[in-house]
C-alpha cells in the first residue's frame, strides 16, 4: 500500500523513464516511483558508485558553506530520493575525509537524506537488505585528520570504520565506541586494493556505495574494481578559476585516450531538469598518476 507522503512525493518529483536496461519495477512502492528494479544488491561483492554533478562537471563548490553535495543537486528531491534508495542496498557507505569534512552535519544514512519520507525508506531498506538498520560508513583518511566534532563520528547512526594507515592512526582523535579503526600501511596514500579489502573484512561488505570523493573514486576506478557509476547531472554551471578549481568527478589519476574507461549505458531518466544516468564500469583499466 502506497502511504500519502509517497503519492505526494510521486506527483511532485517522480521519474520519467527513457531507457531502463533491467525492465519494469516489481511490486514496491518506492521502486515504482523510481521506475525499474534497481539490482544493485546481488548477493557478489560489487561496488558501486553515485555522483552528483553540474553540467560542466563540477562535484564540489568547496566553498565551505556545508552543503557537500547539495549545493551542487540544488537540495532536489528526486537525487535525495535516489541516493536514499541505494544506501538501502547497500552494505557500507564509503567516503573520503574530504566528503566528511564537506558535509559537517550529514550521517550517510539512508532515512538523512529522505526525512519526508523516513518510515517508507525504513521500510524498504528492510525489506531489500533484510535488516532495520542503516549500512555501515567506512571513512578513508591517510593523515588521520578528522574532525572529532562531525556527528558521524561523535553521535553515528550506523557502525563506523575509519580505515587509515599507521601514522594516520596516531593523530585520530577521540572516537565513539561504535567508531572502529583499520590501519592499512605505515604513511601516505592507501592503494585502493586495501581500502576494499578493510571494507569487506572488518564490515563483512558485499555490496559497497562509494559517494566520494572524486580522488578516492578515481583511485578505485584505476584499480578496476568499480562495476557501476549512478551519474545525476544537475541543472546548473559552476565555472572554475584559478582561485577556485573545483573538482571534477575524478581526480588523482589521468587516463589516456587507449586507456580511458569506456562506459555502457545501463538507464537514464530524469525528473524535472535533472538527469540521472546508470552506466556500468567495464574492464580494469590502467592509469598515470596525475600531479
Amino acid at each position: 500500500m502506497t502511504s500519502e507522503a509517497l503519492t505526494r512525493f510521486a506527483g511532485e518529483h517522480g521519474f520519467a523513464v527513457a531507457f531502463d536496461d533491467e525492465g519494469p519495477p516489481p511490486d514496491d512502492p518506492l521502486l515504482r516511483v523510481y521506475g525499474g528494479p534497481l539490482r544493485v544488491r546481488l548477493g557478489t561483492p560489487r561496488l558501486v558508485a553515485n555522483f552528483v554533478a553540474t553540467a560542466d562537471g563540477v562535484t564540489a563548490f568547496g566553498d565551505e558553506r556545508g552543503e557537500g553535495a547539495m549545493a551542487v543537486s540544488l537540495h532536489h528531491a528526486a537525487d535525495r530520493f535516489l541516493m536514499a534508495l541505494l544506501r538501502c542496498a547497500a552494505d557500507c557507505v564509503l567516503i573520503g575525509a574530504g566528503t566528511l569534512r564537506d558535509d559537517p552535519h550529514h550521517q550517510w544514512t539512508p532515512s538523512t537524506v529522505m526525512p519526508e519520507l523516513a518510515e517508507e525508506v525504513a521500510a524498504h531498506r528492510g525489506l531489500v537488505a533484510g535488516i532495520a538498520a542503516p549500512p555501515s560508513l567506512a571513512v578513508v583518511t591517510a593523515s588521520g585528520a578528522l574532525p572529532a566534532i562531525h556527528p558521524a563520528l561523535r553521535r553515528p547512526e550506523a557502525d563506523v570504520l575509519v580505515i587509515t594507515t599507521a601514522e594516520g592512526a596516531s593523530r585520530l582523535p577521540p572516537l565513539h565506541s561504535r567508531v572502529r579503526v583499520a590501519v592499512a600501511g605505515q604513511a601516505g596514500e592507501i592503494p585502493a586494493g586495501a581500502i576494499v579489502e578493510a571494507v569487506r573484512t572488518h564490515l563483512a561488505a558485499d555490496t559497497i556505495l562509494c559517494e566520494g570523493g572524486p580522488r578516492l573514486f578515481g583511485q578505485l576506478l584505476a584499480s578496476g574494481r568499480m562495476d557501476e557509476l549512478f551519474l545525476t547531472v544537475a541543472p546548473q554551471l559552476a565555472g572554475r578559476s584559478e582561485p577556485a578549481p573545483r573538482s571534477g568527478l575524478v581526480a588523482g589519476v589521468a587516463f589516456t585516450p587507449p586507456e580511458a574507461p569506456r562506459l555502457r549505458l545501463r538507464s537514464l531518466r530524469w525528473s524535472g531538469d535533472h538527469v540521472f544516468v546508470r552506466y556500468a564500469v567495464p574492464g580494469r583499466p590502467t592509469s598515470s598518476p596525475s600531479g
